[in-house]
């Protein structure tokens, strides 16, 4: 995937050039799709066919560049050689990204049977609307986070812990005025973010409550995505794997049958799960990470002024 491959540009600092890549594929993506969905007539087929066709002059682009010179490190026959060690490190770092993505998928699951219960096919319907909102929101965060990280990965390992420092306290200011902008859109403009998935009015008039009630605590996320940046960033793995279960297995789960059954709050014991987490799973992400980070940059810039 060119996606994939793109990491290798932006690792090398050519940002403006992995962004591209991006916008080649997409702005490719939107002109194909009317002419081969409306123009031939394909329908889905079309929507497919002009999908393939813009990730592979995607890739074709990714590709170019980094068989060129203009690339600091090219593609080359000696680096394809296996070297398991190093791929062993690879596993174990991003082992933490595939929890994260497995155990959301987990949570998604118990959400909508609890909520088949206590609310019918309209709750899963709102539920499916919510995380999509979610999951468009956070891509910013993302690209914030996957900006900052190889910026972090670098300084750290150059023993620059001033830099690292800068760049984690430029990457969360950045998260934060996102963040708030984002949150404040879905409590004062919830129906214009609804309207974006759905333009059932009867979804909307439940769907309103419900979500200001799952993005009461949106804002502690930001907690959360800075410290497991910092852990992935500094190869802390253990950390990393901790904190994606604690907050979507160990919390959310429990919780959202917790709330309706126990508590009697009914489904929206279900959509109260997910603030609770983002506090409790936020904040101690947060604390664990300054407690331990901190101090170890503190000590190697010590240990480099001496």
């Amino acid at each position: 995937r060119s996606s994939d491959l793109n990491t290798f540009i932006n690792t090398q600092g050519f940002a403006k050039k992995g962004m591209l890549t991006i916008l080649i594929g997409a702005i490719i993506n939107i002109i194909l799709d009317p002419i081969f969905i409306f123009g031939l007539d394909l329908g889905i087929k079309g929507a497919a066919i002009a999908t393939v066709i813009a990730q592979f002059i995607s890739a074709s682009w990714v590709l170019h560049f980094l068989f060129s010179d203009k690339a600091i490190y090219r593609i080359k026959k000696s680096c394809m050689k296996l070297d398991f060690k190093l791929i062993k490190e690879i596993v174990s770092l991003g082992f933490s990204g595939f929890v994260f993505a497995t155990t959301g998928s987990l949570v998604q699951i118990v959400c909508n049977n609890v909520l088949l219960f206590w609310g019918g096919n309209i709750y899963v319907g709102i539920m499916t609307v919510l995380n999509s909102i979610r999951d468009v929101l956070q891509m910013t965060i993302e690209g914030i986070r996957s900006g900052a990280q190889p910026v972090i990965s670098y300084n750290y390992g150059a023993k620059r812990p001033k830099k690292v420092i800068e760049a984690w306290i430029t990457m969360s200011v950045l998260a934060l005025i996102y963040s708030l902008i984002a949150w404040s859109v879905i409590l004062f403009a919830p129906k214009f973010l609804i309207g974006i998935f759905s333009s059932d009015k009867s979804l909307m008039i439940d769907t309103v409550p419900a979500m200001k009630l799952y993005f009461s605590a949106f804002i502690f996320m930001l907690f959360q995505y800075t410290g497991q940046t910092m852990f992935k960033s500094l190869n802390k793995k253990k950390q990393a794997i901790f904190f994606s279960i604690l907050r979507k297995v160990i919390i959310v789960v429990p919780m959202t049958y917790m709330f309706p059954y126990v508590f009697h709050m009914g489904s929206n014991g279900v959509f109260m799960a997910e603030p609770v987490s983002n506090v409790i799973g936020g904040s101690l992400c947060f604390i664990v990470m300054l407690l331990t980070v901190l101090p170890e940059l503190k000590q190697m810039n010590s240990d480099l002024s001496s």
